[in-house]
């Protein structure tokens, strides 16, 4: 089959995970954070990031007893109709949060960089990029990103790092924000935005073993999980919760707080460019997982010919919402509701039916000797 992928080593599947869960950061999120849990918004990050990292530890165990991607492994454990069902959540997970993205990132390019462009053309690039990177294939994403990827965290810890001299280190009290269960709570809520941490599960047969999974994924979600939670913790600094809480864009923001002279200003400008990098790949991403699992549901020859039409469903997706506000309020509902949930049930689901499965292939050799 053409679409299969070849094998990827330690930091490609790392950049790939990495990838997909930071193009958030550029987003409202954090200002939806800090207005949810106030100064506890940093560390409620971390503790979201910690189910994503449970799920690839069972994971792993579910792969070494039942080899394969997520399709052929749910077939083995829960039958045919049960590998549709779980496949099937699995692509509109990936087809939602590719439209959200495309949505989000195609509204802050007007309303930052071109504010006179048609929107329709704004959404139309978008999803054509996004469609001819997930058309080069999972590889070649996988290694670009590689090579993206010092690049994108040292240019953003240069930001945060800049902003030193508006500190105040007095805004992130009381660290606990509006109560340490609450934040919990809110934290567990926040899972789903890590939900694309499975992205090596569905293309499991890439990587060249599961200790390479494993640990690629795990070093994925630690990286992406503390970077976001820095960046929060900088952004609580600075703005404080009540003035953090309104502001669409926080990295935008920031970036334009750096002053490096008064010969050097306004360097925002140069950052688009480097949110408009990372949201790209995170929609081909997602795109590409959607398409992946299509055709193995569908047992199709190719993946290639399925991308340019799925990309034009995505992109009429995102256009259908009539405004940025109410994309934001469901971004959040289905990150909160539907991606968490799917995240918290079908990895259980799948390691109860591996472990009964181990059960019964010892039962039965302890029977026969």
């Amino acid at each position: 089959m053409s679409y299969q992928p070849g094998r990827m080593g330690m930091a490609e599947g790392m950049a790939l995970v990495f990838i997909i869960l930071l193009p958030r950061i550029f987003l409202t999120s954090p200002a939806n954070d800090a207005a949810d849990v106030a100064t506890a918004s940093w560390w409620v990050g971390i503790v979201a990031g910690l189910p994503a990292i449970l799920t690839i530890i069972a994971w792993v165990y579910i792969l070494q007893q039942t080899p394969g991607d997520l399709y052929s492994v749910s077939e083995q454990l829960i039958g045919r109709v049960g590998a549709w069902v779980v496949t099937s959540v699995c692509i509109v997970i990936f087809f939602l949060n590719a439209a959200l993205l495309l949505r989000q990132f195609a509204e802050n390019t007007l309303l930052t960089a071109l504010p006179k462009m048609e929107f329709n053309f704004i959404v139309g690039w978008y999803a054509f990029i996004a469609a001819l990177g997930a058309r080069l294939g999972l590889e070649v994403l996988a290694r670009g990103t590689y090579l993206l990827l010092p690049i994108s965290v040292f240019s953003l810890l240069i930001v945060l790092l800049l902003l030193a001299p508006n500190y105040d280190i007095y805004n992130l009290a009381p660290w606990q924000g509006y109560g340490l269960l609450p934040s919990l709570k809110q934290g567990m809520y926040g899972a789903g935005t890590n939900f694309g941490a499975l992205v090596l599960v569905i293309v499991a047969p890439a990587m060249q073993n599961v200790r390479t999974f494993k640990w690629a994924s795990i070093f994925g979600i630690m990286g992406c999980v503390l970077l976001k939670a820095f960046s929060m913790m900088v952004f609580i600094i600075v703005f404080g919760v009540a003035v953090a809480s309104e502001k669409t864009l926080p990295f935008f923001e920031m970036s334009r707080l750096v002053y490096l002279s008064r010969y050097l200003q306004r360097i925002e400008s140069l950052f688009i460019i480097l949110w408009v990098i990372v949201g790209l790949l995170g929609i081909a991403i997602s795109l590409y997982m959607g398409a992946y699992l299509i055709t193995r549901l569908l047992k199709l020859p190719a993946l290639k010919p399925l991308i340019p039409l799925l990309a034009y469903i995505i992109a009429q997706l995102a256009m259908i919402p009539p405004d940025i506000a109410t994309v934001i309020r469901l971004d959040e509902f289905v990150v909160a509701n539907f991606f968490t949930t799917t995240l918290f049930s079908l990895t259980p689901l799948l390691l109860v039916a591996a472990m009964v499965k181990t059960s019964k292939k010892g039962g039965q050799s302890c029977s026969a000797d």
